[in-house]
């Protein structure tokens, strides 16, 4: 298990949870005061290549690819993270077995000590993070998973529904400290 003091990483119940939303509200409220990376981490299975976007190739490696998010005008999930005011976006698609080796693959990389805000739940696996939260999307239209083994690691479970006003405030009473730590 890998420490990564520094992160928040937002896992979820479901496509469409809110992780986004909330990791756009972190980064607007911590990017005025220190340089944010967001990161976004995709399993991929076979068959699901269309539900993650196409992103141009930038860091290519067996087993996963790494791409950084120019377009601030796109919709993807990305450029969103970008616009919120992440200082740089990257976008991790990987196999499932190589997952811990794409990870310190991009913290050697393209990290040096900023606030890293990643969207993923799988990582959570692999990695313990400064703040672990989870968004649930209450049951609707779209199939939601068994996330308990996430929910009992989780520092804060959010629920995502049309009235947003728990994301925001949890994301406006968020402080990161000089210890590396929220």
């Amino acid at each position: 298990m890998l420490d990564i003091p520094n992160m928040i990483l937002i896992g979820g119940n479901s496509r469409h949870s809110g992780k986004t939303t909330l990791a756009c509200k972190i980064i607007s409220k911590l990017a005025s005061v220190q340089e944010i990376i967001a990161l976004k981490v995709s399993s991929i299975r076979p068959g699901e290549s269309d539900f993650h976007g196409n992103h141009s190739k930038n860091d290519v490696t067996s087993g996963y690819t790494i791409f950084e998010e120019v377009n601030l005008k796109s919709e993807k999930d990305t450029a969103k993270m970008l616009r919120a005011g992440a200082a740089h976006v990257y976008y991790i698609r990987v196999e499932d077995v190589f997952i811990e080796q794409a990870i310190l693959h991009f913290l050697s990389k393209y990290i040096n000590n900023q606030i890293v805000v990643c969207e993923s739940r799988s990582l959570r696996d692999t990695i313990n993070p400064g703040l672990f939260l989870m968004m649930m999307k209450l049951k609707g239209e779209e199939r939601t998973k068994d996330v308990s083994a996430y929910l009992a690691q989780a520092d804060k479970v959010l629920y995502f529904d049309e009235n947003q006003t728990e994301i925001i405030q949890f994301a406006e009473n968020l402080n990161f400290t000089n210890e590396n730590s929220f």
